[in-house]
């Protein structure tokens, strides 16, 4: 894993001492080495975390007698038989790497080469002869990537946000429709960020910057890759959802440090855990992290998981579980500076113990993430189909009556989870509904304590095309949620603690099976993941495949009133307005003291502000 930037400014070359500050602020995504180039007024940083081909692999790496270069974050997980096939075709390797596969495929066929990568990626390959600038990030947006193109001509990238930030031009202005999404979702959805002018790669996207005329053009590499019903059987289904699974982890297994695996109490991570210990050539290590919270606390699960696959595993297993202390205040601070812009899962505090906890022995982890989108692991796709059916014949009214009857106690209630059941069921269009359901608080709050923001509130979305409503649903969290805050956070966690986190979920060909099963294979009578808890009941704990899903939550609402009550105070009285000046002081006040006296849970969209609060307003 790597962080890669670059720039491009004819106006004001960036020069040694530019690049080698750029590659400072990536060192935690690369601590092992770092390099520069410079051709005029381009210039490439690269810092590596050494994973694979330890001694080979430097970066930034020449090809072409020099023509060409590569900077590249990421893994290419089918190098070796895309070696193998260049090999035949007269190619010859100076090192083992996987970055120098990318490289000769790139030279020889420019994008058209993505759709062919196993892996996730973010990478910039240049030709000093065509003066032509390439960036991409993989299918799923595992790898962010940000960039902004000026009408003058400017160019630049980065793996990290802060890093962008640095290079000359860089646009500083404050989005406010994006500043919008983010207190409604707590990210912000690509290709959108918290500046105006600046993107996000969208996933399966790539872009040519042209360096003599200042052009660029936009790449939907993505769209190649096709996905088609499949009529096979139910039995063949899960057969071929093991077969491939079990290639994926066995692919992700491949480094030349040590490696491990995160172990909740959930299904995905075991499917994992199992797979990876029957490949596994020792003893497979894996690691969980357990709270003092009995109410979000999985340890006793993880431990009764790691005690089956033991028994499973040809040569055993070590379990590491920690006890952490995620109210930790002074951590917020740090991780508001590592996403860089506006981001509030405060899920991140956990993420990041288990990630830092597993760098303690391991270089690497896979993870169970992207099981939930692929195989309908969320309880939003049955709530979304019942509201679906019901709201065919009950007036949109009715729903909103029903709705003001019930006290407004914050959803973690049973009063409150109802009544904003009941207020979905008076939205009208599927994509609003949704996106009414992914926001934890009426669009009105935000309107209440940011006014310049309410023109951006509410906006109308529709849904990907797909046969099935459940299905729709999956394939926009796919496009918008698994990359815009799960993998967001597991990128930015990980890397802080200089981690790198695979994916096998992801890996394209489980990917593209999950997306062309009928929704009855995943969804059935109740039960989610239904297809992916059978395909291996045989090695996971009876129960677990049926348990219910906690999540990685924290108590934020408890903190709120408790331990974080005066510093979130202060933070938000007197940090916020103060730094972004477009919030209402007395309408946080009387967020604050809803929720602080106990009649109201407010604490996602406070945890938002929080967060907002450690960024100044050029974010």
């Amino acid at each position: 894993m790597c962080g890669i930037a670059g720039c491009f400014n004819p106006q004001s070359p960036p020069d040694e001492a530019l690049l080698q500050k750029l590659c400072g602020t990536m060192r935690q995504r690369g601590p092992d080495a770092h390099g520069v180039y410079r051709d005029g007024a381009l210039g490439l940083a690269h810092t590596r975390l050494s994973v694979i081909d330890l001694d080979g692999g430097a970066q930034p790496m020449h090809g072409g007698e020099g023509r060409y270069t590569l900077v590249f974050n990421g893994e290419i997980f089918n190098f070796r038989e895309l070696s193998a096939e260049l090999e035949q075709s007269g190619e010859a390797f100076r090192t083992k790497s996987d970055t120098e596969v990318l490289l000769k495929l790139l030279i020889r066929e420019g994008a058209n080469c993505l759709p062919r990568l196993n892996g996730f990626f973010a990478f910039a390959f240049y030709d000093a002869e065509k003066k032509t600038l390439l960036i991409a990030c993989d299918y799923h947006g595992v790898k962010p990537l940000y960039y902004y193109h000026l009408p003058t001509g400017e160019f630049a990238f980065a793996s990290r946000f802060e890093t962008l930030a640095l290079c000359p031009g860089c646009p500083d202005r404050i989005s406010l429709p994006a500043l919008a999404d983010y207190l409604a979702f707590q990210y912000i959805p690509a290709p959108a960020t918290i500046r105006e002018g600046v993107k996000k790669l969208c996933p399966g996207t790539a872009v040519e910057f042209e360096l003599e005329t200042g052009s660029m053009r936009e790449i939907d590499w993505g769209a190649l890759v096709t996905i088609k019903p499949e009529t096979v059987s139910y039995e063949d289904a899960c057969e071929s959802v093991r077969t491939l699974l079990s290639d994926a982890v066995k692919r992700r297994m491949v480094a030349d440090v040590p490696l491990g695996v995160f172990l909740s109490g959930g299904l995905d991570s075991a499917v994992v855990a199992a797979l990876a210990a029957k490949h596994s050539t020792a003893p497979l290590e894996c690691f969980s992290i357990g709270f003092d919270d009995p109410r979000y606390d999985e340890s006793a699960d993880c431990k009764a998981t790691a005690a089956h696959l033991a028994n499973l595993a040809p040569h055993g297993l070590h379990h590491h579980i920690k006890t952490v202390q995620p109210q930790d205040f002074d951590l917020l601070p740090k991780l508001a500076s590592e996403f860089g812009e506006p981001y509030a899962d405060a899920s991140m505090l956990p993420s990041y113990f288990l990630a830092a906890f597993a760098r303690e022995h391991v270089t690497v982890a896979l993870s169970g993430d992207g099981a939930d989108e692929l195989f309908g692991g969320y309880e939003r796709y049955r709530a979304m189909a019942m509201l679906q059916n019901l709201r065919a014949f009950t007036p949109g009214f009715l729903w909103s009556a029903a709705a003001a009857c019930l006290p407004d106690s914050g959803e973690r209630s049973k009063a409150g989870r109802l009544k904003r059941f009941l207020r979905l069921g008076a939205v009208s269009g599927t994509g609003a509904r949704y996106d009414a359901l992914m926001t934890h608080f009426a669009a009105e709050s935000i309107g209440m304590i940011a006014p310049d923001l309410r023109p951006y509130l509410n906006a109308k979305r529709s849904l990907p095309e797909a046969a099935e409503l459940m299905a729709s649903l999956m394939e926009d969290d796919l496009r918008r949620y698994l990359p815009g805050d799960v993998l967001t956070k597991v990128d930015v966690c990980s890397m802080a603690a200089s981690l790198e986190v695979r994916n096998p979920f992801l890996d394209p060909k489980v990917s593209r099976l999950a997306r062309s099963l009928p929704v009855e294979f995943k969804i059935h009578d109740g039960r989610r993941k239904r297809i992916l808890g059978e395909a291996f009941a045989r090695e996971l704990p009876p129960g677990l495949a049926v348990r219910r899903k906690r999540g990685f939550g924290v108590p934020v609402a408890a903190w709120f009133r408790t331990v974080w009550r005066d510093r979130l105070r202060t933070a938000l009285l007197d940090g916020l307005p103060a730094r972004w000046g477009m919030f209402d002081r007395a309408a946080v006040e009387r967020l604050l003291a809803e929720h602080q006296n106990g009649g109201k849970d407010r604490s996602y969209l406070l945890f938002s502000l929080l967060m907002l609060s450690f960024q100044g307003k050029n974010a």
